[in-house]
């Protein structure tokens, strides 16, 4: 083995330990576009620096849903349209509020009220120190419009 042989696989070798086991591709991960994005270490917090607030969230579900359907008339197609604006605002209130380590999902629905009776029904699994959840109905003679926020803690 020459001496720039010797000194090549040196080179390598010392390039591996300097940089420990971490390869750039563990550091970040690139997405289609070719931007990067930094992979985060696990910062072994167990609990949220801003939890989740119920009664915040149902001031805001109370408010958004009051705002949208103040003289709504039940349509189909209306109704699903009022449904995805009122989803996006809501989410979009809950975003300001800035609650640390938590993943959303507002669900919207509007029935025609012809008399009928309806069960809603949900089923996941739930941490109970952690998760929580916020709802609302408002009944009229048109239709019965039920509002659900559902946040789920996430390290």
């Amino acid at each position: 083995m020459s001496v720039v042989q010797h000194r090549s696989k040196m080179h390598s070798v010392m390039r591996g330990l300097s940089f420990g086991l971490i390869r750039p591709s563990m550091m970040f991960r690139i997405l289609k576009g070719g931007f990067k994005v930094p992979r985060y270490q696990n910062t072994y917090r167990l609990e949220s620096f801003k939890p989740f607030k119920v009664d915040i969230v149902d001031k805001i579900l109370k408010d958004v849903m009051y705002s949208f359907l103040i003289g709504l008339k039940y349509h189909p197609i209306v109704c699903l349209q009022v449904c995805k604006n009122m989803s996006a605002e809501v989410r979009d209130r809950i975003f300001k509020k800035s609650y640390d380590r938590y993943k959303y999902t507002v669900v919207m629905t509007i029935i025609q009220n012809l008399g009928q009776s309806a069960d809603v029904s949900m089923a996941c699994l739930w941490d109970a120190e952690r998760d929580s959840y916020s709802t609302y109905v408002v009944k009229t003679n048109e239709f019965i419009a039920l509002g659900l926020v559902i946040g789920t803690y996430y390290e």
